[in-house]
């Protein structure tokens, strides 16, 4: 037990007690040495089995749900074209039938009591498919929804969308609940990812005609009010979105389009109407910019390029977000050509899985190279991704392909 604890836990020492129990110590390099806890046999096999799986999935780059999935999934992006199949052999796996799966929560109760029986490891390899199938067909019920695959991704994956939620990840709800320690649990995962992917319900959204509406205050004041039309309040009635009629200036900044509000008037977020100063940087026309605490504090959180342009002397590809720590310094953007940065090969292009990430002290945190690059006396292929810590060490990789 020590043994196979050891990488997890740095240098534990683990002692067997009477009454099917297991004392666990860690060791002085965790900086909680002498420290521990006593657990039942149960809860400690499967605590070394869950610690063995992670070291694991590690080694093979598999610590993310799709990664994880796609590793062992015999379908991949064709699995949304197989759900009955898929969901068939899971009934006679199990020994059910239609009637007991039958795509309601309280159903995922049965499934994970069979994943139990036969084991993680087992269902991860014979029925991930199965599982995220079935799953999957659970939560499009419940939110009324339809599959799509993904195709922002170098990994193509399945996942559910719907009108009053974003990407629902039946991926998510599977990983998790084969890569805990707990026990099988489906169904309250299954609600989690629900919850999580919930469009938020907005203060009066769409209740424009329904709420008395109130006069509006700070900057919007100043517009002339038949310069723009609300299409969304605020709960005490005022004015949250609105749509501008033609171009005009919102406290000296040029929009167009639509723009939103504070409850005090002040402006949180727009599309500007030509291009535009945010301190030293400059954006494009129909680039859209959305403020930390509105214009008065005057931080930028996000900017989507209305074009491509230079940021902070880099190749920005128009269309994508550009985000930005509290600090002010880019937090993240997307190349609109490979580029060097910090001595890194970084790729280009649209893609989520292809943006720079920075350190709120402006060092690189994370990229995919555009070229083979020796890192710590390695050379890593073109499309891996590297993560850096703070001071430009390299913190871990994740690699394209086996």
């Amino acid at each position: 037990m020590t043994a196979a604890l050891e990488n997890a836990l740095l240098q534990p020492r683990v002692y067997e007690l009477d009454g099917d129990r297991y004392l666990l110590v860690f060791g002085e390099v965790s900086g909680l040495g002498g420290k521990g806890d006593i657990y039942a046999a149960e809860d400690f096999h499967r605590f070394v089995r869950w610690s063995a799986k992670v070291d694991e999935d590690a080694k093979h780059g598999r610590q993310g749900s799709t990664s994880h999935w796609a590793y062992y999934s015999q379908l991949e992006d064709r699995l949304i074209f197989n759900i009955d199949t898929l969901i068939a052999r899971l009934c006679s796996t199990m020994s059910r039938t239609p009637d007991d799966l039958d795509f309601t929560y309280k159903s995922l109760d049965l499934v994970s009591e069979y994943v139990e029986r036969i084991g993680v490891e087992r269902a991860q390899q014979e029925l991930y498919d199965h599982l995220v199938a079935y799953v999957g067909e659970v939560l499009k019920l419940r939110i009324q929804g339809r599959w799509y695959v993904s195709g922002d991704d170098r990994q193509p994956y399945p996942y559910l969308g719907g009108a009053q939620h974003d990407h629902v990840m039946p991926i998510n709800v599977v990983w998790q609940e084969l890569s805990g320690y707990g026990p099988v649990n489906l169904r309250t995962a299954a609600a989690n990812e629900v919850r999580r992917a919930r469009k938020p319900h907005w203060p009066g959204a769409g209740a424009t005609t329904s709420i008395r509406a109130a006069a509006p205050r700070g900057v919007l004041a100043t517009l002339p009010a038949d310069a723009y039309e609300v299409t969304t309040r605020w709960a005490d009635g005022r004015p949250w979105i609105v749509i501008l009629k033609e171009d005009v200036e919102v406290a000296g900044i040029p929009c167009r389009g639509e723009a939103a509000f504070d409850r005090r008037g002040d402006l949180i977020s727009g599309t500007l109407s030509r291009e535009w100063h945010f301190g030293t940087r400059r954006f494009a026309a129909n680039s859209s910019f959305r403020y930390y605490r509105g214009r008065e504090d005057g931080r930028l959180n996000d900017v989507k390029l209305g074009a491509d342009q230079e940021i902070d002397g880099l190749p920005c590809l128009g269309g994508t977000l550009v985000w930005f720590h509290p600090n002010q310094r880019v937090s993240s953007l997307n190349l609109a050509s490979d580029r060097d940065v910090d001595g890194i090969p970084c790729a280009s292009g649209k893609d989520f899985s292809l943006a720079l990430n920075f350190h709120a002290n402006g060092r690189l945190a994370a990229a995919v190279l555009a070229r083979g690059h020796v890192l710590i006396g390695r050379e890593f292929p073109r499309g891996t991704r590297i993560s850096l810590d703070g001071k430009g060490g390299l913190a871990d990789v994740a690699l394209r392909e086996n």
